[in-house]
């Protein structure tokens, strides 16, 4: 089409401030056009300023546009239809559909007669912000709102979804179509069977997307199969199975920022992805016609989930989700940590998986308060799930108090016999609905904080009573969590594991000491924040068996280090070199059948560059059981020192069956 004369980028910056254009003009060097479109205009008109704005949608999916163009919709202005443009950008210079001028976001109702409101189809570098979008009307075929599509395009770059207002989208009223993933707020999809396709650098943040009678934001691929998992759900998504190919993940797609609730199904939901990042986000009341979760993500790597606050979950019954959290199939490394989780009647946190691939996450240093029915629920493949520094909070609430189910509530429930590697180390758990844990040896349990309920025998290491935070259970939003901050009497400071890699902060962004923290989500103290690898260990006494040095710093009292039950030496020395420098006032040894095998006189010395200097001469130890549970003693220092490597030379043990040995040796 003839486009007529085109506006520099420093003109254009003028043309938009004074239209009240709710972006940001195209760099200084981009030649980029300005469309405006207002109910009240007239698409014989060249739509180049407010008073010449085009009318309808129909004009605007006429056109072709190009990098850098603007297409302003008036704010308070309202349309009916689909708007499905044409025209890509650039990474520098995206093609932009916004508001202009002051007022309510500019409405565009698809009014359920059309699949998708907003659609985009085999675009890229394309801006969708500051819009009102609906899909409803008096049917119940699931509908989009925004819905962003890409068939055999291989790569497509740079699409933003931002600061929109999505809601009242059409679907089922019951049914599993009232959870279908392929339709909702905000879904993005990758299709095809001839060329890979794949989102780079997708961004889907500070949108509102409510009264969904789907889901909520979804991204999702036909480039999905590995591991087993071969197709989606054929009843749901409208794909053969014999169209679906090999695995191939979106990169760099962010989900921030967005607040969605009132959702049939599922809240967030990334699919097809490496190394997705979902935060910030406020996650309310989904699940609320059918099963499913607050957020989760299925065929990922390195999925991470941080600084979310999810609530009001819908309970379905005991094997139907309800979670605030799923690690589902094929998910590998992911890591959910910063979390606020509560009043969510299926749990806090699920992983399942099908086929061969694992679910697989670390949950770290959240807050769960008043989750219900199965608080950790870990069925098919989850594996490598390591759940520490956590704060779970699980009073006696009327949920579940009244429910006919609770006889099968949990507070960690296993559901099949292909869970492995699961580990709970260092949280606080206050139990006063009094609900189970599974003990039967699928679960390790390590020097956790029990409160209230049952202990798992199988938690050696573990401390009981009032952990004493200032005002636990009172939380009513993630910026609000002081009150699970241990007060100066607390047991759990400083008891917990060193784990490597912990993250450098807690639950509210206070770093992390070097050595041992205390217990739960939230540290009372400061420390340098170091995100370091494990102390290296050595020793003079030679390994027995089957044992090496390595598990005496390796964040479990599970593991032991033994000597040989022969030709041991006394004196002998044990040698912790630690990644970098670090205050020490203790040096804590943690060991079983104490009085069998525990070290009973020692010397403390650290290095200070050059020399070894004693700090401790002829420490004493005593034990006071021969038991598989784990004791704690601390050796402590007349003043802090600072430096790398701490060496203990051990003077004495006791040696029923030849040989010393410690689980776990940290500092404080």
């Amino acid at each position: 089409m003839a486009r007529g004369s085109r506006l520099a980028g420093t003109a254009l910056a003028v043309v938009l401030a004074g239209a009240g254009l709710t972006v940001l003009a195209p760099t200084a060097y981009a030649v980029s056009s300005t469309y405006y479109v207002d109910p009240n205009g007239d698409d014989a008109a060249d739509g180049r300023s407010p008073s010449t704005a085009w009318k309808t949608l129909g004009k605007v999916n006429a056109q072709t546009f190009q990098p850098g163009d603007t297409v302003g919709f008036k704010s308070g202005g309202q349309w009916s239809g689909q708007l499905a443009p044409k025209g890509s950008g650039t990474g520098a210079a995206p093609v932009t559909f916004t508001s202009y001028g002051t007022g309510a976001k500019p409405l565009i109702a698809g009014g359920g007669a059309v699949d998708v409101t907003v659609k985009l189809h085999n675009l890229h570098d394309v801006v969708v912000s500051g819009l009102e979008v609906t899909n409803t009307g008096a049917g119940t075929t699931p509908r989009i709102g925004i819905g962003v599509s890409a068939t055999d395009a291989g790569a497509v770059p740079g699409i933003t979804i931002r600061g929109n207002y999505v809601h009242a989208i059409q679907g089922a009223t019951s049914g599993s179509q009232t959870s279908n993933p392929s339709a909702g707020g905000i879904i993005v999809s990758a299709r095809g069977k001839s060329v890979p396709t794949y989102y780079q650098n997708l961004l889907i943040e500070n949108n509102e997307v409510a009264d969904s009678r789907s889901y909520g934001i979804v991204t999702w691929s036909q480039w999905m199969q590995r591991e087993g998992w071969n197709y989606l759900w054929e009843d749901l998504m409208g794909i053969p199975r014999a169209d679906y190919r090999p695995w191939t993940p979106s990169t760099g797609v962010v989900v921030r920022g967005n607040h969605v609730h009132d959702i049939s199904a599922g809240g967030i939901t990334v699919m097809q992805a490496a190394g997705a990042l979902i935060e910030r986000n406020r996650v309310h009341k989904t699940a609320q016609n059918h099963g499913n979760v607050g957020i989760w993500w299925a065929g990922t790597d390195d999925t991470l989930v941080q600084f979310n606050q999810v609530s009001g979950t819908k309970y379905w019954g005991l094997a139907a989700d309800g979670t605030a959290f799923d690690a589902d199939a094929s998910a590998h490394r992911s890591v959910i940590q910063y979390n606020f989780s509560h009043d969510n009647e299926g749990g806090f946190f699920i992983a399942v998986s099908t086929g061969t691939g694992p679910a697989e996450a670390t949950i770290r240093y959240n807050v769960s308060q008043g989750d219900a029915n199965q608080v950790f629920a870990l069925s098919t493949n989850a594996t490598n799930i390591d759940v520490y520094n956590n704060t779970i909070w699980v009073p006696l609430t009327p949920f579940i108090r009244d429910h006919p189910d609770r006889g099968s509530f949990s507070l960690v429930k296993v559901w099949n016999s292909s869970v492995g590697s699961v580990r709970f180390r260092n949280n606080v758990i206050h139990n006063a609905a009094n609900l189970p844990y599974n003990d039967s040896g699928k679960v390790v349990y390590d020097r956790n904080l029990f409160h209230q309920g049952p202990v798992p025998s199988r938690d050696k290491a573990a401390l009981t009573g009032d952990p004493l935070l200032t005002s636990p259970g009172t939380a009513t939003s993630i910026t609000g969590l002081g009150g699970y901050l241990p007060t100066a009497g607390s047991p759990v400071l400083g008891q917990g594991l060193e784990i490597p890699f912990e993250g450098g902060r807690d639950t509210v962004g206070t770093a992390l000491p070097s050595g041992m923290p205390d217990l739960g989500g939230l540290q009372r103290a400061a420390g340098p924040g170091a995100d370091e690898a494990a102390a290296g260990a050595a020793t003079t006494f030679g390994d027995g068996q089957s044992t090496t040095p390595a598990a005496l710093t390796d964040g479990s009292d599970q593991a032991t280090w033994a000597s040989p039950s022969s030709g041991v030496t006394l004196p002998g020395s044990i040698t912790l070199t630690y990644p970098s420098s670090r205050r020490v006032s203790e040096v804590v040894l943690a060991t079983h059948f104490g009085q069998g095998q525990g070290i009973t006189k020692l010397d403390v010395q650290t290095w200070t560059g050059s020399a070894w200097v004693t700090q401790v001469a002829d420490a004493t130890i005593t034990w006071a059981s021969n038991t598989a549970t784990v004791e704690r003693r601390a050796v402590t220092l007349p003043a802090a020192v600072s430096t790398t490597q701490v060496r203990l030379v051990v003077k004495a043990a006791n040696r029923t069956w030849g040989n010393l040995s410690v689980n776990e040796i940290t500092t404080r």
